[in-house]
């Protein structure tokens, strides 16, 4: 067992669990939630949160440190991209962490395969105190309509 870290396991079966990674660990190449049709990648430190309405769908990402000028979005089709970059911790020479919570990765990112077709067109996005609510109105296709039954 040398050379094996024994958290390693725990840290992915947590990271799996509960769809958001650990400090470190980093979320599976491509993860399909069964029953709604996404499938998200990606690696970082990102919580997102995923909100189907009648006619839109709101993604909500946790982006602590992170500058809005930082921010890169890119919708296509059914196809969300978020990327980040945040500013590492500064640490003089005569200064050590001897212990943070904060993520160390620099670049975060997510990609998000979205249960239906969108307007990128038509998206808008806003960013406030490290969240981020992106606001995508489904394409016409895609809009649930009732049927008339004569």
């Amino acid at each position: 067992m040398f050379g094996r870290d024994p958290f390693m396991d725990i840290e992915r079966l947590m990271a799996e669990m509960f769809m958001t990674p650990m400090i470190g660990a980093s979320v599976p190449a491509r993860r399909p939630m069964v029953s709604t049709g996404i499938e998200i990648s990606g690696k970082g430190f990102m919580p997102l949160a995923i909100i189907e309405g009648d006619e839109n769908i709101k993604v909500i990402a946790m982006l602590p440190g992170v500058n809005k000028e930082d921010i890169a979005l890119n919708a296509i089709g059914d196809t969300l991209e978020i990327r980040a970059k945040r500013t590492p911790l500064m640490v003089t020479e005569s200064e050590r962490i001897i212990y943070s919570e904060i993520p160390e990765e620099e670049e975060v990112f997510r990609v998000i395969k979205l249960p239906v077709t969108v307007r990128e067109d038509a998206a808008s996005a806003k960013f406030e105190n490290g969240l981020l609510i992106v606001n995508l109105p489904k394409a016409e296709s895609s809009i649930r309509r009732g049927i008339n039954i004569e």
